[in-house]
């Protein structure tokens, strides 16, 4: 396998080199539009590498085996970035050789006791029908774990040891570790909880409500520190920017989160010395505009296509933060081609005036069809011409 992977680095090398202009017009095209600047058109992206399968499920991968083979996650991780930039002309920067271990959105919420569902051809995924902490008493007695100790942690460890050990000396090893650190407190309190009983305690016990997210924030803090103690992460102060993301939020209205998720963010940024915000989550984030204009928003990192998207053009774009559109990944699967490039064309007629706009994908499903990736970037190129 090493000689297989160095042979994909030296590929990867020269197509860095090869297309040393592409790359660089491309990363211009960002940087422009990020800039809230014109220029030949809008940066477009695909997200179809390292979370999506949709190569993977090409290569006839099983995902099961995949997600628990450290040796197949590093060859595969290199092989399909190195495809994609051969065949999908959207605005690839450098081909990244940095490969890592699969923690997925199961790894983090396992250090908190949740079940992991282990299908035989598909990835992980957190049974919701379980909460470890479904009593108060439980909420009481709970105490931060060690990290490394916890969950399926000891198992990611492993392959993180055996995959620098096999090509560590070749590239830069990591872990993927899904949702992001820190970990978002409400997302794990959500999990911890469930959901419905979530939302009764902070209708009707808010003192324990705060209680459990005050201890998520303290995992989430602690989760971080551990990939920072493994080299893998920088220290929450040299982070900057604080990432409200998180996908359950679209399940609380404002007056909720302002009550209950906005304050542990507020003491992140006020400890860390985070001056900005970027907020993103694959829901709906209508309801929460004014919330979004009342903190240091800097950018929007996911905005799915099905949001009223005048509204945040009109809203966000004069206070210069930058958004990226998620064209649904549902839709990308069972679209025509032909509705494809009409809602590419509404898109961009909203979203490229004046910049401050990446055109991009959600994570593909694996089983959509490539004709439909070929529309979208087509599309997009051809209506988001300045």
């Amino acid at each position: 396998m090493r000689e297989k992977f160095k042979r994909l680095l030296k590929e990867a090398d020269r197509l860095n080199r090869v297309y040393k202009d592409r790359i660089e017009e491309s990363r211009r095209r960002i940087e422009t539009s990020l800039n809230f600047q014109e220029s030949d058109r809008v940066p477009i992206q695909v997200s179809i590498t390292t979370w999506s399968g949709w190569y993977f499920r090409k290569y006839g991968l099983n995902m099961a085996e995949y997600f628990m083979d450290p040796e197949i996650q590093a060859f595969y991780q290199l092989k399909e970035r190195i495809d994609a930039f051969k065949e999908l002309d959207y605005d690839h920067l450098e081909i990244g050789t940095t490969v890592g271990v699969m923690g997925g959105v199961v790894s983090h919420p396992s250090v908190i006791g949740c079940r992991i569902v282990s299908p035989e051809d598909d990835w992980p995924w957190v049974d919701v029908r379980y909460h470890p902490l479904d009593t108060p008493e439980k909420i009481d007695d709970f105490q931060v774990p060690e990290i490394a100790k916890a969950g399926i942690m000891p198992q990611i460890i492993e392959r993180y040891e055996k995959m620098e050990k096999l090509v560590g000396d070749l590239t830069n090893v990591t872990i993927h570790p899904g949702d992001g650190v820190p970990e978002r407190p409400l997302q794990m309190a959500a999990y911890a909880r469930g959901y419905n009983n979530l939302i009764r305690d902070m209708y009707t016990d808010p003192h324990l409500a705060h209680k459990l997210l005050r201890k998520m924030r303290d995992v989430g803090e602690a989760i971080h520190n551990f990939y920072r103690d493994l080299g893998l992460g920088r220290d929450l102060s040299d982070v900057e920017v604080v990432d409200l993301y998180d996908n359950f939020l679209c399940h609380f209205s404002p007056p909720l989160l302002r009550k209950f998720v906005l304050p542990y963010y507020w003491e992140w940024a006020k400890k860390y010395g985070w001056k900005n915000w970027t907020i993103s989550s694959q829901c709906v984030l209508d309801p929460y505009v004014e919330i979004m204009t009342e903190i240091p928003t800097k950018g929007i990192n996911y905005l799915t296509s099905f949001s009223n998207l005048k509204l945040f053009k009109g809203t966000f774009t004069p206070r210069k933060v930058w958004i990226r559109v998620a064209y649904e990944a549902s839709l990308m699967r069972n679209q025509t081609p032909a509705k494809i490039e009409k809602e590419c064309k509404r898109i961009t007629e909203i979203m490229a005036p004046g910049g401050g706009f990446i055109m991009s994908t959600a994570i593909l499903d694996w089983a959509t069809p490539k004709e439909n990736i070929h529309t979208f970037i087509d599309a997009s190129k051809k209506y988001g011409r300045y």
